[in-house]
């Protein structure tokens, strides 16, 4: 599994406008120009390392090291289709409109206050999210016809490959080395999010300014002692016992509760201290399995289930780093924006 970020980028040729178009509403960088000659179009594939995606098979015969897809279809769905299946395309590799529709550069998000003069009363009044193109200043927001893209993309995407079918990738995983901010990540998604949030966070137990243990609460409700410097427990990890009784107490029914009626379940975190009990991992896998949107934190190591986890199909790994939190949170906000944005499963449109 590749972590978001790591994806084709594209040029297209003056024929494939439409094809750009629904490439950079997935996220994927797409350069077009109408006016490229044949000629600009293979030295930006070569300069650029892009993928040529064209009709012209003028263009497709070159001797150029470059990736070539002759695009088929009339419709742009049976075009994207097309692409997608031929490079295998993961969906889940990139942020959906995270770009610009017109001039194709990435969009910046914009604190809400400063765009009152810039959109529609009725605009500014109903929504809560913003951003814009640092190049051409369009500004962007959830209006209902991003749902309908949203939609078209996935009935466009659902026939894409040999199976037939889309893997939805809806656990949103975050890593990173421990004190890298996984946990203040996952809050201030959650907040910018405003979904109904249901699940489980920890944080350090400090006394006299010295880290002393984890709590563990419900997001709902209850909350307990996670570990403690001291606890007599047959659980050790590090310096610490762990309290499996809390665990299960607040942390097992939090994730029970979650995936009976939230909209998006948090995990916080998925590690060694949480891996002590048996019903904690089911519960786990339970969350992962159901239809619910999952954010999560998983620790930065290796053993058989945080491996698994990890490995899952229907994840996205999003690392974190001291350089890149910022946009690692809008990463983690876009991803799930998308996901919550969708109609539930057999449900109607």
């Amino acid at each position: 599994m590749s972590p978001v970020g790591r994806a084709p980028a594209f040029v297209a040729d003056a024929m494939l406008g439409r094809l750009a178009k629904a490439l950079r509403m997935l996220g994927y960088d797409a350069s077009y120009r109408r006016d490229a000659s044949d000629e600009e179009i293979r030295l930006t594939a070569l300069r650029e390392r892009r993928v040529v995606l064209t009709r012209d098979r003028e263009i497709a015969a070159t001797g150029l090291p470059i990736r070539v897809v002759l695009v088929e279809g009339d419709r742009v769905a049976d075009q994207l289709r097309h692409v997608a299946g031929v490079l295998g395309l993961d969906p889940g590799a990139v942020v959906p409109f995270s770009r610009c529709l017109l001039c194709n550069a990435p969009v910046v998000q914009v604190e809400r206050d400063a765009l009152r003069d810039a959109v529609p009363p009725y605009v500014f009044a109903t929504q809560r999210r913003f951003a814009r193109c640092p190049s051409c200043g369009r500004v962007y927001w959830a209006a209902t016809h991003v749902e309908r893209a949203r939609r078209w993309l996935g009935d466009a995407l659902g026939a894409a490959g040999t199976g037939g079918g889309c893997v939805v990738r809806k656990n949103v995983l975050v890593t990173g080395r421990p004190g890298v901010g996984k946990t203040t990540l996952v809050r201030a998604a959650v907040a910018r999010l405003g979904a109904g949030a249901m699940g489980f966070v920890t944080a350090e137990i400090r006394e006299g300014g010295e880290r002393v243990g984890f709590s563990i609460a419900a997001l709902d409700g209850p909350s307990g002692v996670l570990a403690r410097v001291g606890l007599d427990s047959p659980y050790q990890v590090g310096r610490y016992g762990v309290n499996r009784a809390d665990l299960e107490r607040v942390g097992v029914p939090a994730l029970e509760r979650a995936v009976a009626g939230a909209r998006l379940i948090v995990m916080d975190e998925i590690g060694r201290m949480e891996l002590c009990s048996e019903a904690f991992q089911r519960a786990v896998h339970r969350a992962l399995d159901s239809p619910v949107p999952v954010l999560a934190t998983v620790q930065d190591r290796s053993n058989e289930f945080l491996d698994a986890v990890r490995a899952r199909p229907d994840a996205v790994l999003v690392r974190i780093t001291e350089t890149d939190r910022d946009a690692a949170l809008w990463r983690v906000v876009g991803l799930l924006d998308g996901l919550l944005s969708r109609p539930p499963a057999g449900g109607g449109a």
